[in-house]
């Protein structure tokens, strides 16, 4: 028996520390098969929320995005020969400042050819905001790498002239006594040939 004694006292001491080993497996298990059966019967709610704003993410970038477009001083505000606001960047600058929701009104700066212009074209902008408001108010800038789709405000002027002055001139055509259109109402009547 004394031959088993160290057989046994290992047997023992393995038994001994298996238990809260074991103790611990199911606890987890249950742990798991609770969490596993919350879920089955929470479903889907823990992921609705999480799906609604994968969808809905795009959609307030695209709106940030355009607020950013229709803030920005691009190329054609700017003067060609000494980088002063034009007229037309003077009063989109004004318009921003002073017509946009109070969240909406930071003013993007198109980036310039080089970053000296671009400091110069911030700078420019600054000034003319402080002119614009009142000395407390501090307006937010932003330089910005928006290209600048469009076309300058002069050459939508010409071709609308040019449109214009192409347009024939209006006639009012006369209607001689008992002609075949001699209906009541403005159009002819009859659907057929002349």
């Amino acid at each position: 028996m004394f031959r088993c004694g160290p057989a046994i006292l290992f047997f023992w001491t393995m038994l001994i520390s298996a238990a809260p080993a074991e103790a611990q497996w199911m606890t987890n298990f249950w742990d798991g098969v609770h969490r596993q059966y919350r879920r089955n019967s929470d479903w889907p709610e823990p992921f609705l929320r999480p799906d609604r704003e994968s969808v809905t993410l795009p959609f307030g970038l695209m709106v940030a995005n355009g607020w950013r477009r229709q803030n920005l001083l691009s190329d054609y505000h700017f003067q060609d020969d000494n980088l002063q606001l034009n007229q037309g960047g003077e009063l989109k600058l004004r318009f921003i400042l002073t017509q946009m929701p109070p969240q909406r009104r930071t003013v993007f700066v198109q980036r310039g050819p080089s970053p000296d212009v671009t400091a110069t074209r911030i700078e420019i902008v600054q000034r003319a905001a402080g002119r614009m408001l009142p000395p407390d108010a501090f307006p937010e800038i932003v330089e910005s790498d928006l290209p600048n789709d469009g076309w300058p405000a002069e050459e939508v002027d010409s071709v609308t002239k040019r449109f214009n002055s192409s347009r024939p001139q209006p006639r009012v055509i006369s209607s001689s006594g008992g002609g075949s259109n001699s209906g009541s109402g403005g159009g002819s009547s009859s659907g057929g040939s002349r």
